[in-house]
Order: structure tokens, then C-alpha cells, then sequence
């Protein structure tokens, strides 16, 4: 079951929000904080193991025509570095849909003021769930993903993201 969990694991949200931060009347803009580069640190938790760090190195430009590209370089100290790739299109006021090399169906993502909840499937039957809570700061976000099967939690990480340019 391990293999199948590795690729989701970058965006890396429990099932459970993150409180809401100090100026949470703001609204996360997924696009602009994804263009330029952001350094991601994060625990992975996968069932039957102990927690393991994770740093995510994250590149995105806007797409010209309201989207981001994203490309990822997760690095894991018991695995080989990987790269994905995201693409995020609007589809409606706060709701996007996409694509991501990991992903084995769309990705869907809708915006609720400062947070970015994102949902998309993988292969073998997993489910992908993250919820990315903009910072005070609008400079950071907090991300906590949750990856079940069967509706039972298998993994779950937690990642504080800063933008960095």
C-alpha cells in the first residue's frame, strides 16, 4: 500500500480545518500566492509507520488566462526526489478545476475566504482531501491533507508552505 501513498504526498489536511488565523476575513488568491516560489516543510504520517519529514519545493507561473502552473520537487530522505506538476483553471467564482500528474481524475478546489480546499482521486481506490489556510501574514500557508481508502484514513500530512518569491 506504501507506493501507492508516496506520489500524493506533497501539497502536499486531516480531516479537520486548521483554526482559522488572526485576519480571516481574507480571502486566498491560489494563483497569485502560487506564481513565483514557495518552500513547503511537512510531517507525513502513513498508517503502521512513524512520522516522516517532507520538504516540497514549489515553482508556479500564472497560465495567462486566470490559472497557475505549479511544478513541485518533493524530496523525502528514504525516497528518490520526484517532480509533479499541477495545472488550476478557474471554473466558476472561488472554484477551480484541474490537473495533476498524480492524480488519477480532476482535480477540483474551491475557495472559502482563506482557505483553499482541494479533493481529487488516486490510483488503487485513495482519496484525496487538503485544506491550505492562508497565514496572517498572506505569506504562508498552512496545508493539512488527509489520503483515504474505503473512507479510512491511510495517511495524512501536515506542511507549513512560505512563499519565498
Amino acid at each position: 500500500m506504501r507506493t501507492f501513498l508516496l506520489p500524493l504526498l506533497a501539497l502536499s489536511a486531516c480531516t479537520a480545518d486548521a483554526p482559522a488565523p488572526p485576519g480571516a476575513d481574507r480571502t486566498i488568491d491560489p494563483v497569485a500566492f502560487f506564481t513565483g516560489h514557495a518552500e513547503g516543510r511537512a510531517s507525513l504520517q502513513e498508517l503502521l509507520s512513524g512520522p516522516r519529514p517532507l520538504q516540497v519545493h514549489s515553482d508556479g507561473r500564472a497560465d495567462g488566462m486566470g490559472g497557475v502552473f505549479l511544478v513541485q520537487r518533493i524530496e523525502q530522505q528514504d525516497r528518490p526526489e520526484r517532480t509533479r506538476s499541477w495545472h488550476l483553471v478557474p471554473a466558476g467564482p472561488g472554484r477551480f478545476t484541474g490537473t495533476l500528474t498524480d492524480a488519477n481524475g480532476p482535480v477540483e478546489a474551491t475557495v472559502d475566504g482563506p482557505r483553499l480546499h482541494i479533493r481529487y482521486p488516486m490510483k488503487g481506490g485513495l482519496e484525496v482531501v487538503q485544506t491550505l489556510t492562508l497565514g496572517p501574514d498572506g505569506s504562508s500557508l498552512d496545508n493539512r491533507m488527509s489520503v483515504t481508502k474505503f473512507g479510512l484514513r491511510v495517511a495524512h500530512l501536515e506542511e507549513l508552505i512560505r512563499k519565498t518569491r
